[in-house]
């Protein structure tokens, strides 16, 4: 059975708004984010962590350094196949490939959505079944968020090959 990319994607957002914040350093329900995938893709894992940072800060008129928390998402991903590969991504690096990025919305207290964030995944290399991270930081008045994956998109014209690398 094929379903449209369009219905998965509004399935897995339904999936994703009904799905609870946990605590920090707890894994979230994997069974909402099953549909975090795409032909390249597939997310394994997503974990909420309290980190700190030093940072100078103002205190009576004095500037000292302080540790400061701060609370961000971990996002475990797995290759399921070997992306494509031309002249253009070989050497532009893993932004020009978009269909290894994942995107999150936040939204406030009241509900509403915030601005979108989208991170790429960091591989070590291309190879399938090798595991890629990315980090999304959670802002001070964020009270949920959704995930969701970035789709690749039909060929929009032809393109000239000039060399294409071998495994």
């Amino acid at each position: 059975m094929f379903l449209p990319r369009a219905l998965v994607l509004c399935l897995a957002l339904t999936v994703l708004a009904v799905a609870p914040a946990r605590g920090a350093g707890q894994s979230l329900s994997l069974g909402a984010y099953k549909e975090l995938r795409n032909d390249y893709v597939k997310v394994t894992d997503i974990k909420e962590r309290e980190r700190t940072e030093e940072r100078y800060m103002d205190a009576g008129g004095k500037v000292t350094l302080q540790k400061v928390p701060y609370k961000e998402v971990l996002v475990t991903a797995e290759l399921a196949q070997k992306p494509p590969s031309n002249m253009e991504t070989m050497f532009g690096g893993e932004s020009n490939q978009p269909f290894l990025r994942i995107c999150m919305t936040p939204f406030d207290s009241a509900g509403k959505a915030l601005d979108d964030t989208c991170q790429a995944f960091k591989f070590q290399s291309f190879v399938r079944g090798n595991v890629g991270t990315t980090t999304f930081r959670l802002e001070p008045g964020t009270a949920r968020y959704e995930f969701r994956m970035v789709q690749p998109q039909g060929d929009k014209g032809s393109a000239i090959k000039l060399w294409v690398p071998t495994k």
